[in-house]
Formats: structure tokens, C-alpha cells, sequence
């Protein structure tokens, strides 16, 4: 073989050689998109602090049991919690769900809060929490004590604000807090781990008078669950996915944060009957709030099985490669 010839196989092997590293390079892995608070789906309960009081068997609604808060996050994956409230003269706001059905894992509505919290700082990485706090008493004054303020300051006293998210950091500079979530979006997910979101859960006279107190959620402490329509709008909530799919799915579509109900008290528990859970995952609402997160031995029924994610890419709102969400 002549040098000439020589020089040539070995110019074409180097050559062949760079094509095949730069076609390596080529095919290196992406970083995960970055998701925002909207492009996940996550389990919730329902009267969280709850439990199953004698005689239970004979009243359906009530026949369940809620692990300790902690545990239920812990263990259970759960990330949304709702904590039922009444005013308590001489002894401020307690946790539970009516006189007739009074049994809860933590009665002192700062003691919830304070459990949630210490969980919090050992699991700093954490997707937000939704914390909704429902009043049950008819008015927001109770025996002279105004409830908003009583909430507000009960939540200040255990929750800093800068480890809480806010309707102001989701308007930013948007005239609404609607326009916001809409136009610009919700916050980055991995600039609000380790944080807290608070809701008012009521669609009453009690809502209308904390939004009078916040016009549009200006420094409001909790977000509220308004009609899509209103400049307060953030956070909407139909609890049947089965009659209200298409509403659920339009709102999740458009932007705003969705809740709903996968089971009915324990109508679905006790038959066994998974077609509304599937109907609330495939809506895409962001927040799964259920009586049966796993927890509880009486009951095969549960919220996703147990080994299977908790948090998970949102079937509608997610990009497509979402991969798994930790947190």
C-alpha cells in the first residue's frame, strides 16, 4: 500500500471517528422542564383530622379514620389538607367536624398547624401544601371575635410568611389575580418547595365577606374559591367529577388551580366502585381530595395504591416529557 493511500484511510478512520462523537453528543439528556404549580396532580383528604366515632357503622359519612397529619404526608404522599374550624369562646379555634362527630387528631387549630410545619422544615424540598381552612360557624363574628382575624393571626403565629405562598405572589404586577394565572401563570414549582398555600373553603356569606375584606385577595392571607369569572379567581372547586367533568376540565385547561372529590363520603369505599376516582384523574384537577388516602385497614378502597406515586405530572397541564416529581 502506497503512503499516499495510508494517509487517506487514516485521515477518513479520524474523520468517521469525529462524526461518530459528535453524533454521541448529540443525543445527550436534556434537564426536566422546569413545572409549575398547575403542571402536577396530587393526593388531598378530605376532613383530614378526622376520626371514625362509635357507632360509625350506623352513620356511613362518618365511617372513616385519618392517620395524624404528619403520618398522612409522611407516609401517604399526601400534600393537601382541610382542617374544619369553629370559634371557640374563651378557648379560640378548634378543629372538628360537627357536636355530633367530634373525633380529630389534633383539636387545637395551631397545634395542626404547627404538626404540618415541623413537617415541613425536615422535608424542606416539598411540593407546596394546600392548607383549606373551612369556618363552620354561620357568621364570621362569633361572640364579638372577628374570624378572619383569628385565622389569619393563628396562621401568622405558626407559618411565616415568606414560607407561605399568597394570591399577591401569584398576581405579581396583573391587575387581577385572575389575569394572572391566566396570562402569566403560577409560580415555578422549585420556587415555592418547602412553602405553604391557605384556602377558605366556603362558597357562603363568609367567603363573600373575607373577599369585602380583601377586594380581589389584595393582601389576603388565604386564596378563596370564587366562579371562574370573578377577578379573584385562582383556585376553583367542584367536588363531582362525574357531573361537573367538562367544568373541571375547562378550568384546569384555562389555568386555574382545580379540586375535586374522587369518592363521596363512603359510597365508592364500601362498593368498591373506582369510576369516579378515574373520572377525577382524567379531568386533570390538581388537587384529589379523598377519605381514603391509604391509611385505613377496614378499607381496600384507596386513592392510588399504596408503592404507587402520590404526586404526579398532571394529565392535561403537564409538558409531555414530565418525568417523575419528587416531593
Amino acid at each position: 500500500m502506497s503512503s499516499m493511500m495510508l494517509s487517506c484511510l487514516i485521515l477518513a478512520t479520524s474523520f468517521a471517528g469525529c462524526i461518530l462523537f459528535d453524533d454521541e453528543e448529540s443525543v445527550e439528556e436534556q434537564p426536566p422542564p422546569e413545572l409549575r404549580m398547575n403542571e402536577i396532580q396530587f393526593k388531598g383528604t378530605h376532613n383530614s383530622y378526622h376520626l371514625r366515632p362509635l357507632g360509625s357503622e350506623f352513620l356511613s359519612d362518618y365511617n372513616y379514620s385519618h392517620a395524624l397529619l404528619s403520618t398522612q404526608a409522611e407516609d401517604f404522599g399526601v400534600r393537601q389538607f382541610e382542617l374544619d374550624v369553629w370559634y371557640l369562646p374563651g378557648f379560640g379555634l378548634r378543629v372538628y367536624h360537627n357536636p355530633y362527630d367530634s373525633g380529630t387528631t389534633c383539636f387545637v387549630f395551631t397545634d395542626c398547624l404547627q404538626e404540618l410545619r415541623n413537617w415541613s422544615i425536615s422535608n424542606p424540598s416539598h411540593v407546596p401544601l394546600w392548607v383549606m381552612v373551612e369556618p363552620k360557624d354561620l357568621e364570621w363574628v362569633v361572640d364579638g371575635i372577628d374570624l378572619f382575624e383569628a385565622i389569619e393571626a393563628d396562621i401568622d403565629s405558626v407559618w411565616p410568611r415568606e414560607m407561605r405562598v399568597e394570591p399577591d405572589d401569584v398576581r405579581n404586577n396583573r391587575a387581577t389575580l385572575r389575569r394572572a394565572v391566566l396570562e402569566e401563570g403560577w409560580p415555578l414549582l422549585d420556587e415555592v418547595r418547602g412553602k405553604a398555600a391557605f384556602a377558605l373553603l366556603d362558597k357562603s356569606g363568609i367567603r363573600d365577606a373575607y373577599i369585602e375584606r380583601h377586594p380581589g385577595l389584595i393582601n389576603a392571607t388565604m386564596f378563596a374559591i370564587v366562579d371562574e369569572d370573578d377577578p379573584a379567581a385562582a383556585l376553583i372547586s367542584w367536588t363531582q367529577p362525574d357531573s361537573k367533568f367538562d367544568v373541571l376540565t375547562a378550568a384546569v385547561d384555562a389555568g386555574f388551580i382545580v379540586r375535586t372529590r374522587p369518592d363521596s363520603a363512603t359510597v365508592e369505599a364500601e362498593e368498591g366502585n373506582y369510576t369516579r376516582q378515574q373520572l377525577a384523574i382524567e379531568s386533570g384537577a390538581h388537587i384529589l381530595s379523598t377519605d381514603f388516602p391509604g391509611n385505613d385497614d377496614n378499607v381496600s378502597y384507596s386513592l392510588w395504591p399504596s408503592g404507587e406515586p402520590a404526586i404526579r405530572c398532571n394529565p392535561r397541564t403537564a409538558p409531555p416529557d414530565c418525568g417523575e416529581i419528587s416531593g
